[in-house]
């Protein structure tokens, strides 16, 4: 008996909390997933790493799962979305890491950002590459590690370094030594060029970057594609949110996604030339597509997310994620607007305040507790951070823009109904819920059809569906109230930031004796 052949593409969405691979066929229909989840370590206050060959083995092993899943599959070609802004330093000829991956989220490397800051070559790093200076993007990572980690000084004094996102260390091993990014992802690096799409020579020596050190630049969609040890050709390579972009049909001037996983990130497409946005945001490039438009993107992230719910679980005051969403609409639907005000405020900032505020340094904060408060008001308190945070960069893109950017949302804590009521209230505005959270791996999956020439972009972009949409229920007048009181909440907490706690304690011991 003949056996049913199915075509599959594979999106390996290659995340911050798991590596997952989703099968889909040539009508965008996920036929089979598999996940691994990741481990991060924390070896001091503020770093975050990953094994990096761990993650090659999930990526191998979640394809080679998925695909023996589906009885008849035949994988015809592969994309790869990666975490952005994480890096790895390797060997160049071996393949081995000379370090642990180092996470976006890692905080260690904002001395290297504060010697540059307010200097000539701080500046000429801002205006080439559209990015205001933080350790959150890669440069300041790999300048971190060259000077601290002494395998990868060696390396680099020998020849054999190589040091870049965490996608060019994959493509290196699941594609037989080749060596290549994309804009998409170079874009996060603070050291690719806005106007070029290219490293830039000059932006990579103030960060003591050898530019031979760096992977080459490719397209998002490989003119060619890459053969691989994973059974099929590797098509396309993309940061995570923006896969997730194209997945959702975020594919016009205004569009603006929200994907909510371990942090936040909203993604408004601008359209075919490079944008330097002010109001806090960055610039982004999209996607480089043979014969489509170029696409350039703004951005701002809010770094912790479900990080955020998660430690809420972590602490044992919930079960899951999901009872966290139930304490918090029980909290919501005791109270009245009034009695609201008074519940206590967070401030999700485990790893800093991203756009608009850019605080590095700061940490997470409660305010208002009382003897009263209850687990219950802690995860309103949690959800209703997220959503401040959110709209604090809607707001941003809103005036960057000089319109209503329009809101649609994915990820795993999309499923939440009180988060997501929560933010259409704040927002003023209805956010367009994604039928399916995995759009990277959908995203990524698509733009691998796109090179192999079986689908373009406009057939991606109308595979998304969005059949719940939340309306704000939130009187504006109350709105503007609740916004102000978080304005003055963010603001009061600059000087809980770390740094300025111990510098006022210093200050006060001095002037106390």
């Amino acid at each position: 008996m003949a056996t049913h052949v199915t075509r599959v593409w594979a999106g390996v969405d290659q995340g911050t909390t798991s590596t997952r691979t989703n099968l889909y066929d040539d009508e965008g229909h996920c036929v089979a997933t598999a996940r691994r989840r990741s481990v991060t370590t924390h070896p001091f206050p503020g770093w975050d790493e990953q094994d990096g060959n761990a993650l090659v083995a999930a990526i191998e092993e979640t394809v080679r799962e998925a695909v023996a899943s589906v009885p008849g599959a035949e994988l015809a070609g592969i994309g790869l979305a990666n975490q952005g802004e994480s890096i790895i330093a390797f060997n160049r000829r071996t393949g081995e890491p000379l370090s642990n991956a180092i996470l976006w989220s890692d905080r260690r490397a904002g001395g290297v950002v504060e010697r540059l800051a307010g200097t000539a070559e701080g500046t000429y790093v801002e205006d080439v590459t559209g990015l205001q200076l933080d350790p959150y993007y890669s440069a300041a990572r790999m300048a971190w590690a060259l000077l601290n980690v002494p395998e990868v000084a060696a390396a680099a004094a020998d020849g054999t370094l190589a040091i870049g996102t965490l996608d060019a260390f994959f493509i290196h091993r699941l594609a037989f030594g080749a060596y290549v990014t994309d804009p998409s992802t170079g874009s996060r690096t603070q050291l690719m060029s806005l106007d070029n799409l290219e490293f830039d020579k000059g932006v990579a020596a103030v960060f003591g970057v050898d530019i031979a050190m760096l992977p080459t630049m490719v397209d998002t969609v490989f003119a060619e594609p890459l053969p691989t040890i994973l059974g099929a050709p590797l098509y396309a390579n993309a940061a995570d949110q923006l896969a997730a972009m194209a997945a959702l049909g975020v594919v016009s001037p205004g569009e603006t996604k929200m994907t909510y996983g371990t942090g936040c990130f909203i993604d408004t497409n601008v359209g075919s030339a490079p944008r330097r946005p002010g109001h806090g945001l960055m610039s982004t490039y999209a996607w480089t597509i043979p014969g489509e438009p170029k696409a350039w993107a703004i951005e701002g992230g809010v770094f912790s997310a479900a990080t955020a719910v998660d430690w809420l679980v972590a602490l044992g005051l919930a079960e899951s994620a999901a009872q966290v969403g139930e304490f918090a609409s029980q909290a919501a639907a005791a109270a009245d607007h009034d009695l609201r005000m008074q519940h206590p405020l967070f401030l999700p900032s485990f790893t800093g305040v991203g756009a608009p505020w850019w605080r590095a340094d700061a940490a997470g904060v409660f305010a208002g507790l009382r003897a009263s408060t209850n687990r219950h008001d802690l995860s309103f308190a949690v959800l209703d951070g997220i959503a401040q945070r959110v709209t604090d960069v809607i707001d941003a893109v809103d005036s960057e823009l000089g319109t209503a950017a329009t809101l649609r949302a994915d990820g795993g804590l999309s499923a939440n109904r009180t988060l997501m009521q929560r933010q259409a209230d704040l927002c003023g505005r209805p956010i367009a819920i994604a039928d399916h959270h995995d759009n990277t791996a959908a995203g990524i999956a698509g733009l691998a059809a796109i090179g192999a020439g079986e689908l373009d972009l406009a057939g991606l972009a109308a595979r998304a569906t969005f059949t719940h949409t939340v309306e704000p229920t939130l009187a504006p007048s109350h709105r503007a109230l609740e916004r102000a009181r978080w304005h003055e909440f963010v603001n009061a907490t600059r000087a809980l930031d770390p740094p300025r706690l111990m510098d006022a304690a210093h200050k006060r011991t001095q002037e106390a004796t």
